[in-house]
């Protein structure tokens, strides 16, 4: 387990280089997925040895469990996040869409696989709390368009949620597509409008076109 220290402000400089730890890993695992970077390189890329590395965190299922966590905790307080207070849900649908172009633009398919093969518990369990908090976000903001009128009222939010997480998810994992033809970005483009226009009634689309003609002339 990471060995973090908050009760005594001795440690304050111990907690500080454990976060930093936390976060080159991040950088290094999303870049070059988990099974190909050893502790040795983590340690390194730190500025610290080996040893030290393990007073830090006991080993690299631990360090792994901990990326995961900072990933959540970053993901969660994102200003993509589609809960966005007094934020009209198209305005809030599409600022998650930019916000989830730039991720994607940095995803790599590798820390997915990685996490699947090598440490299937952690990659269930992520991917059950990733599935939780999407469909809420998802729900909350249909909910909310048809308060408001943007969306239709003739269709199930649960499965409608759930069909939308399972395209996302099938997305990442297929190889219908090649790679040299489309990149991730490009395919979530169209997924995301998809979604959109088949939720929108007429008031909702015409919002729709023109927050993309808003974003294209930026």
């Amino acid at each position: 387990m990471i060995k973090v220290y908050i009760c005594n402000p001795i440690y304050n400089d111990m907690e500080s280089k454990t976060n930093d730890i936390i976060k080159k890993s991040c950088e290094m695992f999303s870049k070059f997925g988990i099974k190909s970077i050893s502790m040795d390189e983590i340690a390194k890329a730190c500025g610290i040895s080996k040893k030290t590395l393990y007073e830090h965190v006991s080993d690299k299922r631990a360090l792994v469990k901990e990326v995961l966590k900072e990933e959540y905790r970053v993901n969660g307080r994102a200003p993509h996040n589609i809960s966005l207070g007094n934020v009209h849900a198209v305005d809030a649908l599409f600022i998650v869409y930019e916000g989830a172009v730039e991720f994607f633009k940095e995803f790599n398919l590798s820390m997915e696989y990685d996490l699947q093969k090598y440490y299937p518990d952690l990659h269930k369990k992520n991917k059950i709390k990733r599935r939780k908090h999407l469909y809420g976000k998802l729900s909350d903001n249909m909910k909310q368009g048809r308060e408001e009128g943007f969306y239709r009222d003739d269709f199930n939010i649960d499965i409608i949620s759930k069909l939308h997480i399972l395209k996302i998810e099938s997305m990442l994992s297929t190889d219908i597509f090649d790679a040299d033809d489309y990149s991730t970005v490009d395919i979530f483009k169209e997924l995301f409008l998809y979604h959109f226009y088949a939720i929108a009634n007429d008031k909702g689309r015409i919002a729709i076109d023109l927050k993309l003609k808003e974003i294209e002339s930026k």
